[in-house]
């Protein structure tokens, strides 16, 4: 049998949040990153399928804290276009808490009555200057190259096809079976979105993860506002213009089964049907408009829907970033920084620690 190669630390996961942990312990001096991607591009599910709204304001505030950060440094690295977001409802009420959220984190809101885009119904709005649109494919092209400058070896292509534990278990660490052949690591980083509640259950975990299905329209009817988006707090339902149309999301949230190899998620033509419901209501002048076409991403969520950042409770070889359930893109940045401090001094990530998980 030949000598069989090893890593300090395999990452799972080429969405954003395997990509910038990779990036920042790389930037950090963390020698010996091999990261798995089983598809031939970065960001294939996720990460690469979402509507790259860069929205600070979560609803928690551990996350907010994090969504805030990241913002901060999408702004500085050119990443995202700041043209402002509204937090809408059509209630009056449920803003008061997204208010108070953005006082204690330092963003700039400012609240007003109706909402100040045209054909759009709601009581009163909070507008977030700025919040905006992010660079999905530079942001994700900045942190392969990030890592890759800092040393990282990132695999593309290459499906991981098993996952133990050494033999014998005083060599603590994990063997990996590729289809780029076997690889032994030290520690192993699970961000692997939807599928991480699958790979945490081979390395010993009991943290378990729901994926979810979110779907997105796009009209490609002429669309003359360049405005900021708009998302509804009290009902399933934002949008925001793209590429001379509207792109509309009616935030469904279905359990569905998890796409082999070189697949997206199944569409399912039923949510058409909570669109136009959201759209009559909310939208009437828009409910006309013909759908050019919709696609399906996944949003992974823990328990008690907070992110997992920091190593296993049950197996201190293991490490999380997952469950980022929708904020990702917005705090991946961030989320990066903090999952690689925990890596390398043992911290804690505090509420959003997998110890939370056990006792």
């Amino acid at each position: 049998m030949g000598t069989v190669e090893t890593a300090e630390v395999a990452i799972i996961g080429g969405g954003i949040a395997g990509l910038s942990l990779a990036f920042h312990l790389a930037r950090a001096g963390q020698q010996g990153i091999v990261l798995l991607e089983r598809e031939d591009q970065a960001g294939t599910y996720a990460s690469g399928h979402n509507a790259a709204v860069a929205r600070s304001l979560t609803g928690r505030d551990e996350h907010t804290a994090l969504a805030v950060e990241g913002r901060r440094r999408l702004a500085e690295a050119g990443l995202m276009t700041a043209g402002g977001g509204l937090l809408v409802s059509v209630e009056h009420g449920p803003l008061d808490a997204f208010e108070a959220e953005a006082a204690r984190h330092g963003v700039e809101v400012h609240r007003g009555e109706g909402i100040p885009l045209p054909g759009l119904k709601a009581a009163e709005h909070l507008a977030i200057p700025g919040d905006g649109v992010i660079d999905i494919a530079g942001l994700v092209r900045a942190c392969a190259e990030g890592a890759r400058a800092g040393g990282a070896d990132l695999r593309f292509g290459c499906a991981l096809l098993g996952l133990r534990l050494t033999q014998p278990p005083a060599e603590a660490g994990f063997d990996l079976d590729t289809d780029r052949g076997p690889l032994r690591a030290k520690a192993l980083a699970i961000a692997a979105g939807a599928w991480a509640g699958d790979l945490g259950r081979q390395a010993g975990s009991q943290i378990a993860f729901t994926p979810l299905r979110r779907s997105l329209v796009w009209s490609g009817a002429p669309h003359p506002q360049r405005d900021p988006w708009a998302w509804w707090v009290d009902r399933p339902f934002y949008l925001r213009p793209e590429s001379g149309g509207l792109l509309m999301c009616p935030c469904e949230e279905v359990a569905v089964p998890l796409p082999p190899r070189g697949r997206q998620p199944e569409v399912d033509p039923a949510v058409l049907e909570g669109l136009f419901t959201s759209l009559r209501e909310l939208a009437p002048d828009l409910a006309e408009r013909p759908v050019t076409r919709y696609w399906t991403g996944l949003r992974t969520f823990a328990p008690d829907r907070r992110f997992v950042l920091g190593w296993d409770p049950w197996n201190p070889r293991l490490f999380w970033s997952a469950g980022l359930g929708g904020h990702g893109m917005t705090s991946g940045l961030a989320v990066g920084q903090l999952a690689a401090d925990c890596f390398l001094r043992k911290t804690t990530a505090g509420p959003l620690d997998p110890a939370r998980f056990k006792g």
